[in-house]
């Protein structure tokens, strides 16, 4: 059973550290809960969507409180306070999309050892933002601001995927060229096909794209709107990643979920760690033929 347990208390001695984790896990809960709920909630309700104790709720509730991290309404609901603003505030001057991008990138292509690239939109084509190199002694490299049609990158599924169809297909049509190898979609339906299943997914795949041989799996970085605002691609020789698809999607999916938990687009759940978006991920598509992109220079 829950101690309750005032987690701003000064009095570090008079609670064991078990109970003053307990009491500080349980003050997240409340805060994640009320950012789903988004309006001010009952500490009764809150204990119920939380599945604790309400008595255990209500004592969170109250210390959070006290601290002016939340703020009752004249109904006794609950809401963010004014010192959790300033909290925000002081937060979002020192929080910039592309250096979480890259701590992310680094730490990937370290734990990898195969090169992960940033890449971004920039009309109709993909840019390379950034790029930590493979450690491996065969590895695929590229430069930062090599730049391909939207149609011949994986990333390129992702940057259209929040548009109704209609208008991916205008788009589609204004910016597609013809691929060297011409193994890049040109047809419209086929693109917004696989912009579709890649944004389902949460995760796309290229085999043999540029060269042969050569493998893209990317992962979005989606705004609170649901919008790409950059994907993470780990490019590699297409061998590994027919061996272990599963564990690159994942990787680069998790990389993408703790960016968007530090600028604020995902919410955290227990523990610290990025909650989990509403889709489900579909099994992996080993094995599944697909229309691959091809590229100028390989650009996740």
């Amino acid at each position: 059973m829950d101690a309750t347990v005032n987690p701003y208390s000064g009095d570090e001695g008079t609670a064991a550290p078990r109970s003053r984790m307990s009491g500080l896990l349980r003050a997240t809960q409340v805060l994640d809960r009320l950012v789903v709920e988004g309006k001010a909630t009952s500490a009764y309700d809150l204990a119920k969507a939380i599945g604790a104790p309400v008595s255990t709720i209500y004592g969170v509730v109250d210390a959070l409180v006290q601290a002016g991290l939340l703020e009752r309404d004249d109904a006794g609901a609950v809401w963010f306070g004014s010192r959790m603003y300033h909290y925000g505030l002081a937060y979002g001057r020192n929080v910039d999309l592309l250096r979480e991008a890259r701590v992310e990138m680094r730490k990937l292509a370290g734990e990898l050892g195969e090169t992960v690239q940033l890449c971004a939109r920039h009309d109709g084509v993909v840019v390379i933002q950034d790029m930590a190199e493979a450690s491996r002694n065969l590895r695929v490299s590229s430069r930062i601001g090599a730049q391909v049609p939207l149609n011949w990158s994986v990333s390129g599924r992702f940057f259209l995927a929040h548009l109704p169809q209609h208008e991916q297909m205008e788009l589609f049509r204004q910016y597609a060229v013809p691929s060297a190898t011409g193994r890049a979609p040109m047809d419209a339906k086929i693109f917004v096909a696989l912009s579709d299943e890649a944004r389902r997914l949460g995760y796309a795949t290229q085999l043999s794209g540029a060269d042969e041989g050569i493998a893209c799996v990317a992962a979005p970085i989606m705004n609170a709107s649901g919008i790409c605002e950059m994907t993470i691609s780990i490019i590699m020789p297409e061998l590994r990643v027919r061996e272990s698809l599963d564990r690159f999607a994942d990787a680069a999916r998790a990389a993408c979920a703790r960016v968007e938990a530090r600028v604020g687009w995902r919410p955290f759940g227990p523990l610290g760690l990025p909650a989990k978006r509403s889709e489900k991920a579909s099994p992996a598509l080993a094995g599944k033929t697909e229309t691959p992109a091809a590229q100028y220079e390989v650009v996740g």
